[in-house]
């Protein structure tokens, strides 16, 4: 798969606001072994197993109940905090779901993805320094995962460190872009490099081609699709324009009536 550029471009560090929501990829996160050190993660496994099948079919009540239960009667496994966190992290709830991947963090075993489903939940909670320190927790253990770059890079990209941000897109894009299973991850990095590159540099050309390929690989991106038609219509592309917009709408109803959660 080849990348129209994946060079990180030199911009000025201009603030950029009204960033678009993002959604995390789910609990399949890939784990790459790049230093020696990095700890294992333990498989969520017997009962506890059942518990994340309830999360996954969206029975988040039920599975809150159960695990709570677990937790009263003595149980003090991080991967039991970690599910607790990532019921409510499931459904928005995103103050109690931090609350729960911190105490996973801190019991044992060490479970590497409640700092990586922290540092979503702190973000989307309106903690940013916070977020910040469990997504670097995160990539400490983990320094192969690119959802955690991404996410890095968004926090540079709301603190107006367009070139920080876009070295962060650039390594996350690097480190899932042969992975079949990480478009959705590659291509969150690509829209979010066509924003630095239309608001930095006012490269539109570039900041399109982005997007394009953003949608080629994610079509469900439908702010992308918007973004796109917008672009297009500044280049006087009123034909393209218009299917973007068509596209954006199908995307829109597409993504909202299989609502996949979590965020």
């Amino acid at each position: 798969m080849t990348f129209l550029s994946t060079t990180p471009q030199v911009f000025t560090l201009t603030r950029l606001g009204g960033l678009a929501k993002h959604l995390i990829l789910g609990l399949s996160l890939v784990f790459v072994a790049c230093k020696p050190a990095s700890p294992p993660t333990p498989p969520i496994e017997g009962v506890l197993a059942e518990h994340y099948a309830l999360i996954k079919g969206g029975q988040t009540g039920p599975a809150r109940v159960r695990l709570r239960q677990l937790i009263d009667g003595g149980n003090t496994d991080s991967r039991t905090y970690f599910l607790m966190g990532l019921a409510h992290h499931w459904d928005r709830h995103y103050t109690m779901a931090a609350e729960w991947f911190a105490k996973s963090e801190s019991a044992k075993p060490i479970y590497p993805p409640a700092s990586h489903f922290g540092g979503w939940s702190l973000y989307h909670s309106g903690q940013p320094k916070e977020s910040e320190r469990a997504f670097t927790r995160h990539l400490q253990m983990a320094p192969g995962e690119g959802d955690t770059l991404f996410g890095l890079g968004v926090l540079a990209l709301e603190r107006g460190e367009a070139s920080i941000a876009d070295r962060y897109f650039v390594r996350a894009i690097s480190l899932q872009q042969d992975d079949p299973n990480r478009r959705v991850g590659v291509a969150k990095a690509l829209a979010r490099r066509s924003e630095i590159a239309e608001a930095e540099s006012g490269d539109l050309d570039q900041a399109v081609l982005l997007l394009q390929e953003a949608i080629a690989l994610n079509d469900d991106l439908y702010e992308s699709h918007f973004r796109l038609a917008r672009l297009l219509r500044r280049l006087g592309r009123e034909d393209q324009a218009v299917s973007a917009d068509v596209a954006g709408v199908q995307a829109k109803l597409r993504v909202e009536s299989q609502d996949g959660r979590p965020r």
